[in-house]
């Protein structure tokens, strides 16, 4: 029994030490929320450097290459992501008005099946859409902190040591937590590329069915490569409004478009990039999800898979050093 109390101890200590950590993370949200994005992005663009220091080129120039094309892409983004924000916001009367004769179109199919929709179950087509335009103001407000964004990546990148991970002797405590940064930035750095091929494909289909802002959604699908299941999720939005602007032939085309970009990317290319895998079993990767969108929000769960690989992968190493 006295065996026990220490090991009841350091958990109760543990858990006490979780919960203070998780509530001043929760306050501090939307900084860490910045940091942490910050360094996701960087991870996502880090492969580059590595990449051109391997051939011959010198870190200065490797890093000064990189940074010249995060911050030229990353300001054209973020100006061709506000005008499409705001032509949204501006069509958004013309969408309520589609989106109330939608549903008007169902809900008379219904009713010459003899199957009378509920008031409870029919959309209203105001709040919908009044709920739709306060997104995207949301969205709009938060490319203020776009520039922001792209300085800290630009500091990151210029402080991110480009060595190779096996410089440290093998079994100490450096090669152990280098072996951790490489987990976390291989699948920061793979996400990133299949988001990108996803983000790519979707935004030609887009394009060719005539989606509005595609600028918008291809962004959207990038950013929920990281989210399991993220990508199906990211279909929702563009596909709606696809169905509003050209009706149902080209709403399912896109769809289509997106399940088999999703198939590809996610059964195909990832096994083969992933390797072994994220060491996390499904069980662990939605609570970690529901856990991280608890305590950082809606980004949350873009950052949790990283966050808990960082941790699951970490514990031991500085439990064992203590």
């Amino acid at each position: 029994m006295p065996s026990a109390l220490p090991a009841l101890h350091r958990f109760v200590l543990l858990a006490a030490g979780f919960v203070v950590i998780a509530a001043g993370l929760r306050a501090a949200a939307g900084t860490v929320n910045l940091v942490l994005l910050s360094l996701l992005l960087a991870g996502t663009v880090a492969p580059v450097p590595f990449a051109l220091t391997r051939r011959g080129w010198s870190r200065q120039a490797a890093v000064l290459v990189t940074l010249l094309g995060v911050i030229v892409s990353g300001v054209l983004l973020l100006l061709l992501l506000a005008a499409s924000l705001r032509r949204l916001s501006e069509s958004m009367p013309v969408y309520q008005q589609a989106f109330a004769e939608l549903v008007g179109r169902v809900n008379a199919a219904l009713a010459s099946r003899g199957i009378e929709a509920a008031s409870t179950l029919s959309p209203d087509p105001q709040r919908v859409m009044a709920f739709a335009a306060d997104l995207v103001r949301g969205a709009l407000g938060a490319l203020s902190y776009g520039l922001l964004t792209l300085i800290l990546v630009a500091f990151v990148l210029l402080s991110m040591p480009l060595r190779t991970t096996g410089a440290a002797p093998a079994g100490s405590l450096d090669a152990r937590l280098d072996d951790v940064t490489l987990s976390v930035r291989r699948f920061v750095g793979i996400n990133g590329i299949l988001g990108g091929i996803q983000g790519g494909g979707v935004l030609l289909a887009m394009l060719a069915v005539g989606t509005d802002a595609p600028v918008v959604w291809a962004v959207l699908t990038f950013l929920l490569a990281f989210v399991p299941f993220g990508g199906l999720i990211a279909a929702i939005p563009p596909c709606v409004l696809t169905l509003l602007e050209h009706g149902t032939g080209r709403a399912a085309a896109l769809f289509g478009v997106f399940v088999v970009v999703n198939v590809v990317t996610d059964n195909v290319l990832k096994p083969r990039l992933m390797g072994s895998g994220l060491g996390l079993s499904p069980l662990v990767i939605i609570l970690s999800l529901m856990l991280w969108t608890l305590i950082l929000g809606p980004m949350g769960a873009l950052l949790a898979v990283p966050l808990t690989i960082a941790i699951v992968k970490t514990a031991p190493i500085l439990l064992e050093a203590r």
